[in-house]
C-alpha cells in the first residue's frame, strides 16, 4: 500500500513521555489511511514498551520495532527509514509531540514543490506542564526533528551516518549542504520540543564529543578542497 508519510519515533527510556508523543501522532488531521507510525524502541530498560503496546490497536498503520541491544538514534532511525512505506518521512522524538496539522501541512508543501529535498517548520520549547517557553525558528536553530524528507532522496544520500550516536542530524545537514539540496522552512511552530533533565542534547559530554566529530568532517572537507586547488595551481 502506498502511503504519503511515515512518522518515525525513536524511543529509549521515555516511559514518562512516549504516550503523549504517540497520541499527538495518531491525532493528525491528515487522513489516517495516508500515513503510518513506526516506533522503534532502542532496548529500553524502563516500562516504555508497555506504554507503546497500549496504542497498538488504536491506529491501523502502527508498527513497533524492538532493538535487542542499544544501537543509538542514527542506526535505529535508519532501520525505520528502510522499512518505511511513506513517500515522505519525518522524525518525532519520543519525548516531544506535534500539532494536529503538522503532517498535513508538511506533506502538502512537498507535494506541491517536487524540487525540494525537505521542508521544516518552527517549534516551541515547552516544559513538562506544556507551557511554552519560547518560539524558535528552525532555520536559525535546527533540530533533528521538525523536518520532513523525501524518503527516496534521503535513502539515496545514505540516511544518517551510523557512526554518530548523537548529533546525527547535524552531520546529515553537512552532506545535504554539499549537494545544494533545497529545504524550505514554514514559519509556523507546529512541533513541540520538550525541555527536561534527560534531554540528550543538554549533555555537555555529548555536545563536546560529537561537535568535535563534526568539526573534523568540516576540516577534512576543506582540506580536500585545498589540495585540489593546490594541485591545479601546480
Amino acid at each position: 500500500m502506498s502511503l504519503l508519510a511515515s512518522i518515525i519515533i525513536t524511543n529509549y527510556n521515555y516511559e514518562k513521555y512516549v504516550a503523549k508523543c504517540i497520541r499527538s501522532c495518531i491525532d493528525q488531521s491528515l487522513e489516517k489511511s495516508k500515513y503510518e507510525i513506526i516506533i522503534i524502541d532502542d532496548s529500553s530498560t524502563d516500562n516504555s514498551l508497555d506504554k507503546i503496546y497500549e496504542y497498538k490497536k488504536s491506529f491501523e498503520n502502527f508498527i513497533i520495532l524492538q532493538n535487542e541491544k542499544n544501537l543509538g538514534v542514527a542506526k535505529s532511525a535508519n532501520k525505520a527509514f528502510k522499512m518505511a512505506r511513506g513517500k515522505y518521512i519525518v522524525r518525532v522524538d519520543a519525548d516531544d509531540y506535534i500539532n494536529q496539522d503538522f503532517l498535513r501541512v508538511l506533506v502538502l508543501f512537498l507535494e506541491e514543490h517536487k524540487t525540494f529535498f525537505s521542508v521544516s517548520c518552527d517549534y516551541y520549547l515547552v516544559d513538562k506542564m506544556e507551557r511554552k517557553i519560547s518560539k524558535l525558528n528552525y532555520s536559525e536553530n535546527p533540530i533533528s526533528c521538525s523536518i520532513m524528507y523525501d524518503r527516496k532522496k534521503l535513502l539515496k544520500l545514505g540516511g544518517y551516518n551510523s557512526k554518530f550516536r548523537h548529533r546525527e542530524e547535524e552531520e546529515l545537514r553537512q552532506r545535504i549542504k554539499k549537494k545544494n539540496y533545497k529545504n524550505f522552512n514554514i514559519n509556523l511552530p507546529m512541533y513541540r520540543y520538550l525541555m527536561h533533565k534527560k534531554n540528550k542534547t543538554k549533555s555537555n559530554d555529548f555536545k563536546l564529543k560529537f561537535k568535535n566529530k563534526i568539526n573534523r568532517i568540516h576540516f577534512q572537507h576543506k582540506y580536500k578542497l585545498f589540495k585540489k586547488e593546490e594541485n591545479f595551481l601546480l
